[in-house]
């Protein structure tokens, strides 16, 4: 049995470790813990894992940021989601993804979500992400993504910068 809840500090290590090996850039495993625990980005969100509850093990994380409000509408960004290698492609990520959503949009009255993508878009389409149009796109190596409760909402005209 799987259950998602928010981060702990003694989780910290584990979900930093789930993206060492894309985010890690070569740098021995102490000191890319040691720059995640400093990191100003991650402290300013709130971060949730995905626990199999049997071994106590963690198998998914994310990171939630909220983003200014417009037009009685209420944002969030979503980041660093992981999965440690050995345990990719079991549908952890999407778990998670999709229960943190549900839950945000049920208890905090979210409409919009946000992310950048550095997988590509494909994974994302099939929590109804769609990509914002080129002309507003920021990054070269990161695509934005726009997710609304409200499926017939309008797209922001200004999107968030990288969380």
């Amino acid at each position: 049995m799987k259950e998602i809840r928010k981060a702990t500090s003694e989780d910290m290590e584990s979900v930093y470790m789930m993206g060492y090996d894309v985010w890690g850039e070569n740098m021995p495993s102490d000191e890319y813990i040691k720059m995640c625990n400093c990191s100003v980005k991650y402290k300013k969100g709130t971060w949730y894992v995905l626990e199999d509850l049997d071994t106590k093990e963690l198998v998914s994380s994310l990171i939630v940021y909220e983003l200014p409000s417009s037009e009685n509408r209420s944002s969030r960004g979503i980041g660093s989601i992981a999965t440690p290698l050995t345990l990719r492609k079991r549908g952890y990520a999407s778990t998670l993804i999709e229960q943190v959503i549900q839950d945000l949009e049920r208890t905090e009255t979210c409409t919009d979500f946000f992310l950048y993508s550095d997988i590509g878009t494909a994974f994302y389409h099939n929590f109804n992400f769609i990509e914002m149009p080129p002309a507003k796109q920021k990054y070269k190596d990161s695509i934005c993504m726009h997710y609304s409760k409200d499926k017939d909402s309008h797209i922001p005209i200004e999107i968030p910068d990288y969380f």
